[in-house]
């Protein structure tokens, strides 16, 4: 932290302003070296002293530097330097224009919250403000959970394409903002049974309902083709998985082998190698288990997976989200898999999720029927839920 706090004052000089400082563990999303770092974020004003038309313009960089072997992990407090009031400006995200004493937590929320409200103010009196329909879209995209910077890129699009009277019309600004997402969202692709056997693995943490979500595929396609399907569990961590897949299976209709080492999943699919799909579903595993993990991406490895199926709770907020995708980055040809769609509350993780990380998306679990409550992973629904309208169709 003091070589990071020093490269600061090098560069940009005492009058910095410290945003934040935190603490970044290894091997993360944000952090793929193999020690831990810290990282401080600064900003000063590039504005001139006297103000001219419109607001001005905040500078803000963020420095790196290496823990030491020895160093913890946890958060750090945040280190301040104490900078002289500075004029009122339109910061890239707020800044306290003068930190606060140590400990003072509650000082530091409501210097940003006045420095929001100065904001606010000098916008609309420069001019620069939002058409009132985009900027009722933006509000609407942030209330559902949208992550920030995919709204801000929707309504700049939008503020791009379109200008006078279209901008008034709420049908209009809806329709393009529904293409425009529509159009980063990546395919959906569900499974297909192709000439030779496909096997698909399912990953993703405890109670998420990957177990459900491979009896509901298994259970659509013995209900439309009468082709050998094969259920395979390898959780020995869970108390009572066993039973609630052998429940399944017997629901289905279909056999359910048990494989818990490398040379088991070998075995299982050596007995079955007429099977035309074989699904896999592995024990809960969180973001950070890299024991785990490991085991799994081996009986992958050893099943020959096709496919991999992280199932993410729709429940779930996007970091979480981000962390499992992060965490099955090594997978084999990845898909999503929505579960508990009927219980969402906030559909914009999911949307952001989709697009952030550009994975298809397979299917959509909107219930706990078995077999049934299961449909192809087709997200175009839920940005017409979110922004209110669909794409204009062609004439």
């Amino acid at each position: 932290m003091p070589e990071a706090l020093q490269q600061v004052r090098d560069d940009l000089g005492e009058q910095a302003v410290i945003l934040n400082t935190r603490t970044l563990r290894r091997n993360n999303r944000f952090n793929l070296a193999d020690e831990a770092r810290v990282e401080v974020t600064a900003a000063y004003d590039e504005a001139p002293a006297v103000q001219s038309a419109g607001p001005a313009r905040l500078a803000a960089r963020k420095y790196g530097a290496q823990l030491p072997a020895s160093a913890p992990e946890e958060p750090m407090a945040p280190q301040r330097q104490t900078a002289p009031p500075a004029p009122a400006v339109q910061p890239v995200q707020p800044v306290p224009p003068a930190p606060p004493a140590s400990g003072d937590e509650g000082g530091v929320a409501r210097q940003l919250r006045r420095l929001q409200d100065t904001v606010a103010r000098l916008e609309r009196k420069s001019g620069v403000a939002l058409p009132d329909e985009l900027a009722r879209l933006r509000e609407r995209l942030a209330s559902v959970g949208l992550a920030a910077d995919l709204g801000d890129q929707v309504v700049g699009q939008l503020l791009e394409a379109m200008s006078g009277k279209a901008l008034a019309d709420r049908r209009q600004v809806g329709e393009s903002a529904a293409a425009a997402l529509i159009q980063l969202l990546p395919p959906s692709k569900r499974i297909k049974l192709a000439a030779r056997r496909q096997v698909i693995g399912f990953f993703g943490a405890s109670g998420v309902g990957k177990t459900t979500a491979a009896a509901k595929i298994a259970a659509g396609f013995t209900r439309k083709r009468k082709d050998h399907i094969v259920l395979v569990t390898t959780d020995d961590q869970r108390v009572g998985a066993r039973d609630q897949v052998d429940t399944f299976a017997r629901i289905i209709g279909v056999p359910l082998e048990v494989a818990h080492g490398e040379e088991e999943m070998r075995e299982v699919l050596a007995r079955h190698e007429a099977a035309r799909l074989v699904l896999i579903d592995a024990p809960g595993c969180g973001p950070h288990d890299h024991k785990t993990l490991g085991h799994q991406a081996r009986l992958f490895a050893a099943a020959g997976v096709d496919e991999v199926h992280v199932v993410i709770d729709a429940l779930h907020g996007l970091d979480h989200m981000l962390d499992m995708l992060e965490a099955s980055r090594d997978l084999p040809e990845r898909r999503l898999l929505f579960a508990k769609m009927d219980e969402m509350v906030r559909p914009g993780p999911v949307l952001s999720a989709a697009i952030d990380s550009q994975i298809p998306t397979s299917y959509l679990a909107v219930g706990a029927r078995v077999p049934g409550d299961i449909e192809v992973g087709n997200l175009n629904k839920l940005v017409e839920q979110i922004v209110g309208y669909g794409p204009k169709k062609k004439q």
